[in-house]
């Protein structure tokens, strides 16, 4: 990644004038098909000898900014901004830089997607006597790279065309990371019963509590028989294997690393959110397993999820002395419930940012 910074020292009295003609530079960019670039303003207690403003621009390559040079010294109307920028001036600078993309500790590293192919490769994990489908996706260049056993909620019905989730996997390889969602027995492409066939009774009643507690430690014990597998990948460090999911996939993140020390870290997304006031089952089986948490866990949902009750009371279980738990309920996404729920798959620009420090310091 390349990053070109200009710095622009104004003239007595004109640094307002030169932040204008910043701004309208950078629309002559747009018009011209180029990327704006962002501006930054010098504030009080900064260097007084800095910068009035500053603009930068990432590019792919020294390729694509020598380009962007090009176009710009092609242009009339930039050549123009420019004479106008260059008489408010008492100095100017440009810097070119390139970013240090070396691996933090746990090998996590900027990874430049574009135009690469984001697709996975299909595993078989055997659990139960039943061979299950999943798909690891791998960010290119030179690894192995931390991972994600990552666990899809009750949506991913069988014969589904969602299949593999690839935005999902998009921004964690973007981040250096590699993932691994692995169909659970009955769901998507992998056999078995689904949960509705072996959860039959009424909603809410202590018989579907027993089954639903029943059959969700079960699809657990998948999540645990893709490890090994995982582990063995060229690709993977075997070290640093985290697991994370949403909804049911919260429950069965929550569920899998109380079984097993050999996560580096866990993410739950709204585990049983729909189900942790009508189903205290559940909900007790749940709190136990939080407490028996070796690993840093991170808990996160919206406001108006159905409950935010898996975030706070689960949190609340897994504290103790020298464990790692983080927690945060974003502000309500979207109308409903429903839309609440969903912000694992739909909301990534808003949870992004937490996701990558914590993943940064404990995957």
């Amino acid at each position: 990644m390349i990053v070109e910074r200009t710095e622009y020292f104004a003239k007595p009295g004109l640094a307002e004038k030169v932040l204008a003609i910043r701004r309208r530079a950078s629309g002559v960019r747009r018009e011209l098909g180029l990327p704006g670039g962002r501006i930054f303003l010098r504030q009080p207690g900064g260097d007084p000898e800095g910068p009035d403003v500053a603009w930068e621009c990432e590019f792919v390559d020294a390729a694509a900014q020598a380009a962007d040079l090009a176009a710009r010294g092609a242009s009339p109307a930039f050549e123009a901004v420019r004479a106008e920028m260059t008489a408010c001036l008492a100095r100017f600078g440009r810097h070119v830089f390139a970013r240090d993309d070396e691996p933090i500790a746990n090998g996590m590293r900027p990874v430049a997607l574009d135009a690469r192919p984001i697709v996975p490769r299909e595993i078989v994990v055997t659990s139960a006597g039943r061979a299950l489908r999943g798909y690891f996706f791998s960010p290119p260049g030179p690894g192995p790279f931390p991972c994600l056993i990552l666990n899809h909620g009750s949506g991913i019905d069988k014969g589904s065309l969602d299949v593999c989730r690839p935005g999902m996997a998009a921004l964690l390889m973007s981040w250096g990371v590699a993932s691994f969602l692995l169909h659970r027995h009955g769901y998507g492409n992998s056999p078995g019963p689904g949960w509705r066939e072996e959860v039959t009774a009424e909603y809410g009643t202590p018989a579907y509590g027993a089954q639903i507690v029943a059959r969700l430690d079960r699809e657990s014990d998948d999540v645990l028989a893709a490890l090994e597998p995982v582990a063995a990948l060229p690709e993977v460090r075997a070290g640093h294997i985290g697991v994370m999911g949403s909804s049911f996939g919260g429950t069965n993140t929550l569920l899998a690393a109380s079984k097993s020390s050999r996560f580096t870290c866990a993410v739950d997304f709204a585990g049983a959110a729909m189900n942790w006031e009508p189903v205290p089952q559940l909900r007790e089986h749940m709190l136990a397993a939080a407490r028996r948490l070796v690993m840093p866990i991170f808990f996160l949902q919206a406001e108006n999820d159905y409950s935010t009750g898996p975030t706070r009371d689960l949190a609340a279980a897994a504290e103790g002395p020298g464990k790692v738990v983080w927690s945060k309920i974003f502000a309500a996404f979207g109308l409903t419930p429903l839309e609440g729920h969903l912000l694992e798959g739909q909301g990534s620009m808003l949870w992004a940012p937490d996701m990558r420090r914590f993943l940064e310091r404990y995957l």
